[in-house]
């Protein structure tokens, strides 16, 4: 089988990720996250869907594993349902997919073909960031070496030894940043976006993967996806295609996992690109209070890597745009 080229891939070790599905009873998301910039614990990665299929929120998010119990606690306070916390993880991101659906349909692949139960899997624009428990991370990382080829490196074994100083590197950096106004690199919106929502059974992964490499056989873009495994043996997806794709897209996901459950909605989407988003706390609360406070509700989102992915309705584009533009410094064009 020839394998698909990617630029790279990196491992973010010594992480804490907590699962939960259900609406938040007191407060809401934005609180959630403003609570966790409050206590200066930096979101690694954050991923959110407003219905996960089932009429119920859905978030899967990662901190330090040296921060998991007051992350526990945090999430309990609003939490209806008892929330999964595994205590030793590791988030591992390979870029760039180019928007490409067979890269995450690969990934889905691979994890039900070796029983790796993954922790949440996010998208940013230019990575795919996979969560997993550190006991599965070697044989994923194998797999994904097995599927995709990277020009620096042409082993697992090579790239350990590249990346064993690396790491330290990047946490010593975490939480260090204090601006005031969190700075971006740029903001880009995205209209005429359909968001499907897709909730279906674990075995049923391998026809999601195929489904997802049939859209890629038609050339089709997708700029968005999370997932998370909401209960024992599921998972709940949120899924950005072009609505002018949407038979396309309905005849792939019906004809490829029949038993899954599907809805779709027009939606537009807003992306922000910075240095810091990996690296510091604070960032999370910023654009959801900022949403909050325009009284915009996100249909989902995406917290991974430098850049940050929301999913809104169609009609709150501007009110999301103007939110975020309060909330951010954003270099003006010349």
């Amino acid at each position: 089988m020839t394998k698909m080229q990617l630029g790279g891939i990196k491992i973010l070790e010594g992480q804490a990720c907590l699962e939960w599905s259900g609406g938040e009873v007191e407060y809401g998301l934005a609180d959630l996250c403003c609570r966790f910039a409050s206590e200066r614990i930096n979101l690694s990665q954050l991923t959110y869907m407003a219905d996960d299929g089932k009429g119920r929120s859905s978030t899967a998010l990662c901190t330090e594993s040296g921060r998991s119990h007051t992350s526990y606690f945090l999430v309990k306070l609003d939490s209806e349902r008892e929330p999964r916390l595994e205590r030793d993880a590791g988030i591992l991101s390979i870029f760039p997919h180019d928007r490409r659906p067979i890269i995450t349909g690969a990934l889905l692949e691979l994890a039900a073909h070796w029983n790796i139960h993954p922790l949440g899997l996010a998208s940013s624009p230019s990575a795919m960031s996979l969560a997993v428990p550190s006991d599965d991370a070697k044989q994923t990382i194998d797999e994904v070496f097995n599927i995709f080829e990277f020009p620096t490196y042409r082993s697992p074994l090579e790239w350990q030894a590249a990346y064993a100083d690396k790491e330290q590197v990047f946490k010593d950096v975490i939480g260090s940043y204090e601006e005031q106004i969190p700075k971006v690199y740029a903001v880009l919106d995205m209209q005429d976006l359909d968001f499907w929502t897709v909730t279906l059974a674990r075995t049923e992964m391998p026809r999601m993967g195929g489904a997802l490499r049939s859209l890629d056989a038609l050339k089709i873009k997708m700029p968005f996806f999370v997932a998370h495994c909401n209960r024992p043996g599921e998972f709940a997806m949120g899924l950005c295609f072009p609505n002018s794709s949407r038979h396309d897209v309905g005849e792939a996901l019906k004809g490829l996992t029949p038993d899954a459950a599907c809805s779709v909605r027009d939606a537009a989407g807003i992306s922000l690109h910075g240095p810091h988003f990996g690296d510091r706390y604070g960032i999370a609360c910023a654009l959801t209070d900022g949403l909050h406070s325009a009284g915009v509700n996100p249909l989902a989102l995406s917290c991974a890597v430098h850049s940050i992915w929301v999913v809104l309705d169609a009609p709150d584009l501007q009110k999301g745009m103007q939110a975020i533009r309060a909330k951010f410094h954003i270099p003006t064009s010349k």
